[in-house]
């Protein structure tokens, strides 16, 4: 009995040490499921509320859906009075067409009638009036032709003479002021090739000579001409000018066009820089500076023969 007891007595401590073990184990447990039990009365709760919010939105579901059935109710009733309404209207309004329209068949199968008549009438009248016009106008339109070429006959003798003397007086004059123009024209063109013109150029870093004047050439194909008044030059550059006593922005143009073709007559110059020149004693308002936009050399003439060269833009100087 004492050797049981005295084996025994090692194992009290590890016996505690379960008891503890288990006495904390049971501890924690309760608190789990007192945790589970707290949890379980939350959930219970909101499931409560859930449930009362559920039957609240039943209940108010359920008395809107009575309230839409009536509503249709009273809106099926009312389209229901509408239709036949609108039924009754149309068969009205049909009725009511369908005798206008024979009342307006009936009017206006009389005005037809009517108009018909009118028209008949009044083409009669009209014709009548028509023929007696034509009758009168015929008579009026002979006599006035039978007026008329007696007048005419006076006339184109009268216009045969005075055109006879216009035409003499307007030749004289043509002939004099041609005379006059060619001769201060030609005149300007001597100056241009000798030794003044050279100088002016000169002056303008330009050494050129007489090319020579009144230069004519002709295309075989098409039989085109081209006549330039005077001709300065050198090895590598040449100068044609065109004489003017009064130059215009219409003549400016036309030398612009004139100088496009001017190595197809001149195919000498190939091989050479070609500037253009203009020189004239007057100029309209606005020729010389839109000669100068275009790349022309401009030379003025005063009425003592002397020549002066306006002041070269080499930057706008137009190569053709």
């Amino acid at each position: 009995m004492e050797k049981e007891t005295i084996m025994k007595a090692p194992e009290l401590p590890q016996l505690h040490q379960m008891v503890l073990e288990n006495t904390e184990k049971t501890n924690k447990n309760e608190q789990t499921i007192n945790l589970i039990r707290l949890e379980n009365a939350r959930q219970g709760k909101k499931l409560n509320d859930l449930d009362q919010r559920t039957k609240s939105f039943r209940e108010e579901f359920e008395e809107s859906m009575r309230r839409s059935a009536e509503r249709m109710d009273r809106l099926e009733k009312f389209a229901e009075t509408s239709r036949r309404e609108l039924k009754e209207s149309r068969e009205k309004f049909d009725k009511e067409m369908s005798e206008s329209r024979a009342d307006f068949d009936r009017r206006m199968k009389e005005h037809d009638e009517k108009f018909d008549k009118e028209m008949k009438e009044s083409r009669e009248k009209f014709d009548k009036e028509m023929r007696e016009s034509r009758e009168k106008f015929d008579k009026e339109m002979r006599e006035s032709r039978t007026e008329n070429e007696k007048q005419n006959k006076e006339l184109r003798a009268f216009i045969a003479k005075t055109n006879a003397e216009t035409n003499a007086s307007i030749n004289a004059s043509i002939r004099r002021i041609s005379v006059e123009f060619l001769g201060v024209t030609g005149h300007m063109v001597e100056g241009l090739i000798g030794s003044s013109a050279e100088k002016i150029f000169q002056n303008a870093g330009l050494d050129l000579h007489d090319k020579g004047k009144n230069l004519k050439r002709v295309l075989a194909p098409g039989n085109r001409q081209m006549e330039i008044d005077a001709m300065l030059g050198n090895e590598s550059i040449v100068v044609p000018i065109e004489v003017k006593e009064h130059f215009t922005k219409k003549k400016v143009r036309r030398w612009l066009q004139k100088m496009e073709t001017f190595r197809d007559f001149f195919p000498e110059c190939d091989d050479k820089e070609v500037f253009a020149a203009i020189a004239a004693i007057n100029y309209e308002a606005g020729a010389d500076a839109f000669a100068h936009e275009e790349g022309l050399l401009v030379v003025r003439v005063s009425s003592d023969d002397i020549f002066s060269l306006d002041p070269v833009d080499e930057d706008k100087l137009r190569k053709f």
